[in-house]
């Protein structure tokens, strides 16, 4: 749905298969900031690319990364940016460090997200409503929020980024 959108990605497993994801799909890379090390910044990162550009900008941020700064929800809100498009992968736990607990199951991320201020907020589950609410996300006039609510785990042999914001 979003192929050349700059992407903004939370740190850890998310940015690794987004990574992986765009060369399977030999997308460009020329637009992608991979948080990596700034576990919470994601979504204020994103934000402020969504400030400097009119494209679409799509934050894909994680449920404990969005804990950590819960105040971001909020600010984005607050600048009413269109084009800004804030997907959170929900799976409760903190995975790419060792899969504590987030204490995520029993937040309404999408309550919050609407009583903050976005236009739109949803929640999916099964791959069709992903597929039909990132359709809608990309459609509907933002801020929007969808929270994904996944199975924790990521493949063993998962890659790292070959190249860097910078390049």
């Amino acid at each position: 749905c979003f192929p050349s959108s700059p992407l903004v990605t939370t740190t850890g497993f998310t940015s690794r298969e987004m990574f992986e994801l765009r060369v399977q799909k030999s997308q460009s890379h020329r637009h992608d900031f991979l948080t990596v090390g700034s576990m919470g910044h994601c979504s204020s990162i994103a934000l402020g690319v969504a400030l400097s550009t009119a494209q679409d900008v799509l934050c894909i941020d994680g449920d404990g990364a969005a804990l950590m700064h819960m105040g971001s929800f909020a600010t984005i809100a607050k600048c009413r940016l269109k084009n800004f498009k804030h997907v959170l992968i929900n799976n409760a736990v903190h995975d790419s460090v060792g899969g504590q607990p987030t204490g995520s199951v029993q937040i309404d991320f999408p309550g919050i997200a609407r009583a903050c201020g976005y236009q739109e907020a949803m929640r999916a589950r099964s791959s069709e409503e992903v597929k039909n609410s990132l359709r809608k996300l990309k459609e509907t006039p933002g801020p929007c929020f969808l929270e994904v609510q996944a199975l924790p785990g990521a493949r063993a042999d998962l890659g790292r980024p070959t190249t860097s914001t910078h390049q």
